[in-house]
């Protein structure tokens, strides 16, 4: 699997990653054990960044993403997020997963419920406080010493600031954290991102990235050597088969990894193949 620079370091990251939002998730009819040979195949495939948070699957991402690496850490790079939370009922909830995953597995329109009662159960907070707690949480459900990158997930841009990005580089710091950023949902968002200081991974929608290059946004985030990873390339692109889809998107100049939410291992392959070897896919160097 190709792979890009992005940092001070020239850390190289994969040029498509795995989206792991569907592990665990109440919402995905697909068996657990299914899921645990997508992550090995992907490591397999050189697809060894795995994107995920703390609330996917109430936890229980992170949790097998943690089992899959307990002999193996060195093999993947693990993106989490930080800073939104379920409310108290539907933490509540999590102990009867196994129960309800086998009913919801049968019906649609039950697991649409399921998700839809999630999203409005979903706050946030991205104060110092949370954020530094929220890390320590993942890094147990891990079963990691340190978080390849973290990022805060989804903020509006008034929250995006000094004492979050302080919190940040305090956990870089005490070397809980290697690399840190943020996932922007909108370009206010992501003109906030880039001023705070030490950022070197943003994760964007795929429509954000296009805004950004529009804007000259994307310049400056290739002169601070800030990597991207970029999501909803499929979903943001209807009317493009997705195998191309993923190529367009990669082949953004800003782009240095496609994220694909997949729990199929023939979709995996299907996207490696597409990425491989193709000539838009060469990383872009500075001169």
């Amino acid at each position: 699997m190709m792979r890009r620079e992005f940092g001070p370091d020239g850390k190289t990251l994969p040029v498509l990653g795995l989206g792991c939002s569907r592990i665990g998730s109440l919402g995905n009819p697909v068996p657990l054990g299914d899921l645990r040979a997508v992550l090995e195949r992907a490591l397999d495939l050189g697809v060894n960044l795995f994107d995920t948070a703390d609330i996917y699957g109430q936890g229980d991402s992170e949790r097998e993403i943690g089992k899959i690496l307990a002999v193996q850490r060195d093999r993947a790079f693990v993106v989490t997020k930080v800073g939104k939370k379920f409310s108290r009922k539907m933490r509540l909830l999590r102990p009867f997963k196994p129960l309800l995953k086998p009913l919801l597995s049968r019906t649609r329109p039950a697991r649409n419920a399921i998700v839809q009662k999630r999203e409005g159960n979903l706050g946030s907070d991205f104060s110092p406080a949370h954020i530094l707690a929220a890390t320590e949480a993942s890094l147990r459900r891990l079963g990691f010493d340190r978080i390849d990158a973290l990022l805060l997930h989804s903020p509006p841009a008034p929250e995006i600031g000094e004492a979050a990005g302080d919190a940040m580089a305090r956990l870089k710091a005490s070397g809980k954290v290697d690399h840190f950023g943020i996932s922007c949902d909108d370009l206010p968002a992501l003109r906030a991102a880039l001023k705070i200081p030490g950022v070197e991974l943003l994760e964007l929608p795929l429509d954000v990235i296009d805004a950004a290059i529009e804007t000259g946004l994307s310049d400056t985030i290739r002169k601070q050597s800030i990597g991207v990873l970029a999501r909803e390339a499929i979903r943001l692109q209807p009317r493009v088969a997705p195998t191309l889809a993923l190529q367009q998107a990669a082949s953004r100049a800003c782009v240095t990894t496609v994220v694909l939410g997949t729990s199929s291992i023939r979709h995996l392959e299907d996207a490696v193949a597409a990425l491989a070897g193709q000539g838009v896919l060469s990383k872009v160097r500075e001169g």
